[in-house]
């Protein structure tokens, strides 16, 4: 599962949550285009690389040329609904923008429809949030984590006036979260900050256990006496460690289970030499599997079936390149449920040198054991001997020392 991990020691906001997410990997480009897709002009969006207390991060500017508008909850409705981006990122958007009405509406005694959205109805603040879900979405985040959130003291300036650090809106959208302040007078914590994170986050304390695939650091606009950066950390998430270091994914003795989706093309006009090209590009585009079969089309025409297993998020990536890449003109999506055993993945000690393997169980019993392909084929050209007997021999080696494992 890819999970992402918030550290907020110089608190959130929503321009700091996307410069982070930018700084992790997420496409310049893709996010433009993304962004695009809203019925909105007179903007500009702009990244820097700037350095905080001695630390690179990435800092997000949006140039608008819009003066003080005041816009309701259906204005923003309206402009997200209106626009093509996928479904699951208008949803989770306009989710974001009702917690903050929600918020406001509680703090001024007053309903959510008639709610004035000020700094958060801007188009920066918009565009922060839109921007951030689809960052998580295209990023393929399944789940959010965070520390402990940093809020500042103090007062801030805002459209009613001086209020205190954490604002009222902030708080009443932090209920329930462990929160700090290390006496730095600053607001830490925007309202928008707050929605975003407060939207997606599942637990709030120390790392959970993850293999790291990338980090960001997205810069806030103050220098302060500390690093005014949000740190953002994806990855796998892990279920556990064992005693012996060995690194475990899925629950103990269960089955996992997972959604994906397959992706389908029937190809009968294409040089069946660029297969080989194909599999590999959209196995390093991040297909969870491809694969092909042979079938008998129409006027009994010879045909291969292009069968690719990818995650929710990788659909608009996947069929743009099934069209650029192969002769395709329509491909077919259905949702499919994975289910796993769990496993680890072990170093094994043999006569030719060390190998990892991947180790299935299912109920505390021992189900498969598979050389890694990279091990044996690097083992197999060292000793100059057959790859199929260095899998042999990794092979019997595992069961050895795990069933020795097993009744120590």
């Amino acid at each position: 599962m890819r999970i992402a991990y918030f550290h907020c020691f110089a608190g959130i906001s929503g321009d700091m949550t996307l410069g982070a997410l930018i700084d992790a990997g997420l496409d310049w480009e893709q996010l433009q285009t993304d962004l695009a897709k809203l019925p909105l002009n007179g903007y500009q969006l702009q990244r820097e690389k700037v350095i905080k207390k001695g630390i690179s991060g990435t800092q997000v500017h949006v140039l608008t040329e819009e003066g003080h508008v005041h816009r309701h909850l259906r204005d923003v409705r309206e402009i997200i609904n209106s626009s093509t981006l996928p479904e699951v990122v208008k949803e989770k958007s306009i989710q974001i923008f009702t917690r903050l009405a929600e918020a406001e509406a509680k703090i001024h005694q007053t309903s959510v429809d008639r709610i004035h959205f000020h700094e958060v109805g801007a188009l920066d603040a918009i565009l922060d949030i839109v921007g951030s879900v689809i960052g998580l979405w295209r990023l393929g985040i399944e789940e959010v984590y965070a520390s402990p959130v940093h809020t500042g003291t103090g007062f801030t300036e805002c459209a009613h006036g001086i209020m205190p650090v954490p604002a009222p809106a902030t708080l009443e959208l932090l209920q329930g979260v462990p929160i700090y302040s290390r006496d730095i007078e600053k607001e830490l914590v925007t309202p928008t900050g707050a929605a975003i994170l407060t939207a997606y986050c599942k637990n709030y304390g120390n790392m959970p256990l993850m293999r790291v695939d990338n980090t960001g650091y997205g810069a806030g606009e103050h220098d302060l006496v500390i690093p005014n950066l949000l740190r953002l950390t994806i990855g796998e998430k892990l279920d556990q460690v064992g005693s012996d270091g060995h690194i475990r994914y899925g629950g103990k003795g269960d089955v996992h289970q997972g959604e994906a989706l397959m992706m389908e093309a029937n190809i009968d006009d294409m040089n069946p030499e660029f297969y080989d090209y194909l599999i590999n590009k959209f196995l390093k585009a991040g297909a969870m599997d491809v694969f092909l079969r042979k079938i008998q089309m129409k006027k009994n025409r010879p045909a291969i079936v292009l069968s690719l297993l990818i995650h929710t998020h990788q659909l608009e990536t996947f069929y743009q390149q099934i069209f650029a890449e192969t002769t395709s003109i329509g491909v077919r999506v259905y949702p499919v449920t994975k289910y796993m055993l769990p496993y680890e993945i072990r170093t094994v000690q043999t006569k030719l040198g060390q190998a990892k393997v991947k180790v299935a169980r299912y109920q505390d019993s021992l189900r498969n054991v598979a050389p890694e392909y990279e091990d044996c084929r690097k083992l197999a050209e060292e000793q100059q001997i057959p790859l199929k007997e260095v899998y042999d021999i990794v092979k019997y080696e595992a069961y050895q020392q795990l069933e020795q494992k097993d009744h120590s």
